[in-house]
Parts: structure tokens; C-alpha cells; sequence
């Protein structure tokens, strides 16, 4: 009796951290190997390969477009216990946007040169604000839940290595903490890779006094860190003359994610590799720097009232110190860090851009391998996200959600000024959650709403759900848009055609390959007309007559609408395409296309050249007819003053290659068919004068048509021009 409750009590006080005896007798012989770290490495010398890849995107379902590449080659030195010296020899840069330019400078190493050690910090001293405990560290079993889940053999030369899974899901949420999976050496129970994303309540912001408020700040300052941002790592170790388990690749992926803001993804990768590894064959490193007289090494936390923030400023002036001085002189940053000291040294930029030792050209995106690893990498910590506790998270199951800016407020001349709110309600399976939204347009007087399930997954998003919402008609002229909004309200120019459905939609979203994002949509019910036209009042006030243009006409009826459509491209180079089946009361068919290329000049000028044709076959529905006119088209035309079954269309700016303002001139010829591709007459054409503005996110401009006596129209405009 007395055994068995002994065994009862033993059974209880590891179960709870343990799976089982096989996990816990592993963490505790991979717990007393990272106290101990591999004694025979006494030193090594690497190569380091740093590249660093900012992207953007629209929402973890759709293909990522490249913005800017860093990539630089650096000479590493360690010795025990851990004192690391990096030696830049090499960078070079890429950016998707002309005239921009991005660097890379490090005051501290931006790797791991070894192991981790009890808490876990990436890239820098402060990020995250307050360090994860390391799944290893002493005292981690009472913040995780260890559980062997996966093995593998893996065959090298001399040896083959069973590397074991155990997955690391956190139990606390008060603390700063990581979940994953890490991979033992099942033979010596050294770590050979971690897989993690940081999670806790306590990640991105301390107090930084003692009184509530101070509490709270910090709180709502981590609440907002956990929902945008999210950090993940995959750290791999490999196998050197088939015995030192010393760095081999290390990826970290910094995710923004604002789904306010068109459901806007931001990741930025930064990977490093290591190669011409050498064991034990360095002499003692020669540091160059003399350390500061601190009298110990550096305190790492906590911190008193103040400190972190000192700290911090005096960080950021030193950062600004470097990047002033480097191009011409180059700098070395030194100090001390856990179990040793550091140096980095970069020399000028000169110097850097002379290395000639790359083996290719920079590109703008990742290789095919580093997408593949990074996505299979990224689809699974976003499952173990997903199994975790809300606190942990801090994406909550209930909670506010707009798929666009203007899903909040908008204006146009189809429902006037209406205001939208939309929750999510995330369900027990995985990505999927139901999704409401609804609002009142105050000109068109009905009520709109939306109501599905989606399930938004990493690689593709699903959905299916009844609607009652305006809905935009022309493909190539979007009117439900914030830059539209703008233009309706100040001058009375509206670019959309609007049809008012109620029924039924299923659409799917999903990266085509790394080109370009697909869509398949089928949508049925019941398409009508607006009710009214609005006024803007604003544009009468400011001396206009405030009265818009007629919507385009809406035949009534029941129609089934099947759809594919593409986009893709980058910054340079951006396209659309799309193919449309609709029956019902009506039968049609259509496909358009558009593109736009941009492209430097010499005198620092800049083009923008843009091309849309689309063509339809069938019976006449009018709210699918092409359209020309206004700021995306014949810009010296009201929107929609020339509709056809078919039409075609193309423009170009040249402008000041200026990075504030700058002067553009622009032309642009179209045409319109009544039937088929059957084009008779001249084409119609305009030309015009505008003021950009950061680098076109905001434009005024005039443009009138190539005919006699024809007045000017006047647009402002905000957002890309095409």
C-alpha cells in the first residue's frame, strides 16, 4: 500500500511536466549537457553568410512580395567560454524601389555563436524586451510541458545521429516564453535544433515605473506586441568532422501582421550560415577594442525605474553615431555579454562593396529551398500557435476584424457615407473561425452584412458566406477603396460601379507558385441597382456643384458568377488578370488583363507605363461592361464615359525621380467596342500635369481631353496611381 502511493506521488510530481519516464529521463540528460557545454570545442573559426529579406504581403495566405535583400560575408572567431569576434569582409543591398537605399549595421553580434544559454534573446541585447526561458534552463520544468512526439535517423559520414523530437508547449502565461519543438542527440542528448515562437504575457514591455499605471501601460504594450507582432526562430546545429555540434544555419522571422490595414503582412527573414568550419585550430583571439571599465560584466535585468529606457537612447544615439560615421571610416563596437566579451568590426563601405569573392548576383527573394524551409518551418509553429491558450497567444477568440481600412468608413456615390464593424470568432479547430460584419450606407438607406466561415491558414484562405453588400462591378476600377472615398468626397469624382447583391458566395485564395496570387470566387443571388445617388456636400462647399456622375446602368436579375482572377508581380512590374462566366436571366463571358511597369530614366526621371484590355462575348449585362474614364484610365474623361463589351486602354507618366515632391506629365489613349472586339472610330485620348507626393501615395492632378474645347478635370488622389 505504502509503494503504491509512493509511486502515486512520483507519478504525479512528473506527469505534470513530463509525457513520460522516456521524456523526462531525456530533459534531464539534455538539461545537465546544456549546463555543461561540449568541452573538447575549445575554439573554431567560421565564415558567416547574413542575408536579411523585408517583404510584403496580404494576409499569411498570399504570396509575398520582395521589397528589399541585404547580404553580407563575415570572418567569426570563438573561444571558450565565450568570447566571439566578427569581422565584416562583404555587403551588398538590393531594393524593389527605385532611389531607396538600405544598410545593415551591427554594433553586436546578430547570431548565436554557440549554444543558448539559460534565457533566450535574437539579434539584439533587448529583443525581446525581457528574455524567454530557455526550455533547458534550471527550473524550466515549471513553465513547460515536454513530450517526445518524433524521431529520425539521420545518416552522416562516419556516424548515424537519431535525433529526437520533444515538443515544448508552455503551462504559464506571467512570464516571457517560447513553444516548439527541439531536437536531441539521442546518443549524447546535445541539442541539434530549436524551433520555437516566442509567446507570454511579459515579452515586449516592462514597466517602467512601480505605480498601476505603469502596470497597465506595460500591458497594453505587450497585449499590442502579441497581436501584430510574431517572432519565430529555427536554429539548426550540424555535425562537424563527425563530432562538434557547433552552428550551421540559423533563421529568424520578425512577423507584422495588420489586418486593419488591408489585412497587411510584414515579415523580414534574417538567415545565417556557416561555412569552412574549423575546429580547435585557432590561436587565442587578439581583441582590438579595449572593454569599458565597468568593473563587472554587463547587468542584464532587472532594471530599475528608468534604466531600460537610458539604456535604450543611449543604444539609439550610438546606432545613429555608427551609421553617420561608416561609410567613410567603417567602426569596431565592443563589450561584454554572458560568459565572455565581443567585437564586431566593419570596415567603410568602400571596402565592403569591393568584395569579389561572391559566387552570384543579389536577387530580390529567397531561394527556392529557403522559401520551402521557411514555409514548412512557419506552417507548423502556427499550428502549435494555434493549440495554445489565448493568454499565451494574445489573439483573442472574440474580438474586432476588418478586412480593409474602409471597411470602417467610406464614401462613394452609391451609398454615400456609411460606417462598417466586423468580429471574428474563432473556433476549436485550427484557423478557422466565423466572421460578421455589417453596415449602414445613409444615402442607399438598407442595411449590408456579411456572415461566413474562414478558415485562414497559412498558404491559402477559405471562405463561405450569404451577403447583402454593395458590391464593386468593374474589375479594373475599384470604388470600395479609401482613395476613392477621398476623391468622392472633396471633388465629386467617383471611379466605381456598384451593383447591390443578396445571396451567396464561396471564394479561395491562395499564392500561384512565388509569381502571383490566386483567386476562384463563385457568387449567386439577386443583383440590383443603388437606390440613389448622394451629393458631396464637401465638394459643394468648397465651390463645386457637389453632384456626381450617374452610377452605371444595372440590369435587375439572378445571376451565378464564376470567377478566376490573378495578380502578381512586384513593385516594377505589377499585373492583373482575370476570366468571369456569368448565367442566369443573362448569359455572359469576359477576361481582362492589366499591367504596369515602372522604370528610371536618365536626368533622374522617372516612367510609369500602364496597359488594360478586357473582352466579353454573350448577352449585354450592363453592370459588366468595361469602362474608361477617370483617374485610372482616360484621366481627361469622367469615369465611365466610355462603356463597351470590350475596350482597351494605355497611359505614361514621366515624372522627377524626387523622394517628396515631384512634377509628372501624362498621356493616355483608350477605346471602347459596343459589341465583341468590333472597334470603329478614332481611339480618345488626354493628357494632363500633376503634383506626387511621396512617392505617389498622394497626387493632384489636372488632365482634360485632346478635343476642342474641352475643359479640365481636376482628381486628387491617394494611394498607387494604378
Amino acid at each position: 500500500m505504502t509503494l503504491g502511493l509512493a509511486l502515486v506521488f512520483a507519478w504525479q510530481a512528473w506527469a505534470v511536466p513530463y509525457q513520460d519516464p522516456a521524456t523526462a529521463l531525456l530533459i534531464a540528460r539534455a538539461r545537465e549537457r546544456h549546463r555543461q557545454l561540449d568541452a573538447a570545442v575549445q575554439n573554431y573559426q567560421a565564415t558567416v553568410h547574413t542575408r536579411i529579406d523585408a517583404n510584403v504581403g496580404r494576409g499569411r495566405f498570399a504570396r509575398l512580395i520582395p521589397l528589399a535583400a541585404i547580404e553580407q560575408e563575415s570572418e567569426l572567431s570563438w573561444q571558450a567560454p565565450n568570447d566571439v569576434r566578427v569581422v565584416a569582409i562583404g555587403q551588398r543591398t538590393r531594393t524593389a524601389l527605385a532611389g531607396t537605399h538600405v544598410e545593415a549595421a551591427w554594433t553586436r553580434p546578430w547570431f548565436i555563436p554557440r549554444f543558448l544559454g539559460d534565457s533566450i534573446r535574437l539579434l539584439d541585447e533587448d529583443f525581446p524586451n525581457r528574455a524567454a526561458i530557455h526550455p533547458l534552463a534550471a527550473g524550466a520544468e515549471g513553465f513547460y510541458r515536454y513530450a517526445i512526439e518524433d524521431s529520425l535517423e539521420l545518416a552522416l559520414p562516419g556516424r548515424t545521429v537519431r535525433a529526437v523530437g520533444v515538443r515544448v508547449t508552455p503551462t504559464r502565461a506571467d512570464a516571457a516564453l517560447i513553444a516548439g519543438e527541439i531536437w536531441l542527440d539521442g546518443e549524447t542528448a546535445e541539442t541539434v535544433r530549436l524551433t520555437f515562437a516566442f509567446v507570454g504575457r511579459r515579452l515586449w514591455a516592462d514597466p517602467e515605473g512601480n505605480t498601476r499605471r505603469d502596470s497597465v501601460r506595460a500591458d497594453r504594450a505587450n497585449a499590442m506586441g502579441m497581436r501584430v507582432l510574431r517572432v519565430t526562430a529555427d536554429l539548426e546545429y550540424g555535425l562537424f568532422e563527425n563530432r562538434y555540434w557547433l552552428p550551421f544555419r540559423q533563421s529568424l522571422t520578425l512577423n507584422a501582421e495588420l489586418p486593419w490595414v488591408q489585412n497587411l503582412v510584414v515579415p523580414i527573414h534574417f538567415i545565417t550560415s556557416f561555412r569552412n568550419v574549423r575546429v580547435n585550430r585557432g590561436a587565442p583571439i587578439g581583441f582590438t577594442m579595449a572593454l569599458p571599465d565597468t568593473g563587472s560584466a554587463e547587468r542584464r535585468e532587472p532594471l530599475d525605474d528608468g534604466e531600460r529606457s537610458e539604456r535604450r537612447q543611449r543604444r539609439r544615439e550610438d546606432a545613429d553615431s555608427v551609421s553617420r560615421v561608416r561609410r567613410a571610416q567603417g567602426y569596431a563596437s565592443g563589450g561584454r555579454w554572458p560568459g565572455g566579451r565581443y567585437e564586431v568590426v566593419v570596415p567603410p563601405d568602400s571596402t565592403l562593396r569591393a568584395y569579389d569573392r561572391w559566387t552570384d548576383s543579389i536577387r530580390l527573394g529567397l531561394e527556392a529551398e529557403d522559401v520551402q524551409r521557411l514555409e514548412e518551418t512557419g506552417r507548423e509553429l502556427m499550428r502549435t500557435l494555434e493549440r495554445l491558450p489565448v493568454d499565451l497567444t494574445g489573439r483573442p477568440r472574440f474580438g474586432f476584424a476588418v478586412d480593409r481600412f474602409a471597411d470602417l468608413a467610406r464614401y462613394n456615390r452609391a451609398e454615400g457615407l456609411s460606417f462598417g464593424v466586423g468580429t471574428s470568432w474563432r473556433l476549436g479547430a485550427p484557423f478557422l473561425s466565423a466572421n460578421v460584419r455589417g453596415r449602414y450606407a445613409f444615402t442607399d438607406r438598407r442595411l449590408q452584412g456579411w456572415l461566413g466561415l474562414r478558415r485562414d491558414a497559412p498558404g491559402a484562405r477559405s471562405e463561405v458566406a450569404l451577403v447583402r453588400e454593395m458590391w464593386d462591378a468593374d474589375p479594373l476600377a475599384p470604388g470600395l477603396t479609401v482613395g476613392n472615398s477621398f476623391s468622392s468626397l472633396w471633388f465629386a469624382h467617383d471611379d466605381g460601379a456598384y451593383v447591390f447583391i443578396e445571396g451567396g458566395e464561396a471564394r479561395h485564395q491562395r499564392p500561384w507558385g512565388r509569381r502571383a496570387d490566386l483567386t476562384l470566387e463563385v457568387r449567386a443571388g439577386r443583383e440590383s441597382a443603388p437606390r440613389r445617388l448622394a451629393r458631396s456636400a464637401v465638394n459643394d462647399f468648397l465651390g463645386g456643384s457637389g453632384a456626381f456622375q450617374p452610377n452605371q446602368p444595372v440590369i435587375s436579375g439572378t445571376f451565378v458568377t464564376a470567377s478566376a482572377a490573378a495578380a502578381g508581380g512586384n513593385p516594377a512590374l505589377s499585373w492583373r488578370a482575370g476570366l468571369e462566366a456569368t448565367a442566369g436571366d443573362r448569359t455572359l463571358g469576359r477576361a481582362w488583363l492589366s499591367a504596369t511597369r515602372r522604370a528610371p530614366l536618365p536626368l533622374r526621371l522617372d516612367v510609369t507605363a500602364y496597359g488594360a484590355a478586357g473582352a466579353s462575348v454573350g448577352d449585354s449585362v450592363p453592370q459588366r461592361l468595361f469602362r474608361l474614364g477617370g483617374a485610372r484610365t482616360l484621366r481627361g474623361y469622367a469615369a465611365g464615359a466610355l462603356q463597351g463589351a470590350s475596350a482597351w486602354s494605355l497611359g505614361v507618366d514621366v515624372g522627377l525621380r524626387r523622394r517628396f515632391f515631384s512634377p509628372v506629365v501624362f498621356a493616355d489613349v483608350g477605346q471602347t467596342a459596343p459589341h465583341g472586339l468590333s472597334f470603329t472610330g478614332d481611339p480618345s485620348a488626354s493628357a494632363g500635369i500633376a503634383i506626387s507626393a511621396l512617392r505617389g501615395t498622394a497626387r493632384l492632378q489636372a488632365a482634360r481631353p485632346l478635343e476642342r474645347g474641352a475643359g479640365w478635370r481636376f482628381d486628387l488622389i491617394f494611394g498607387a496611381r494604378r
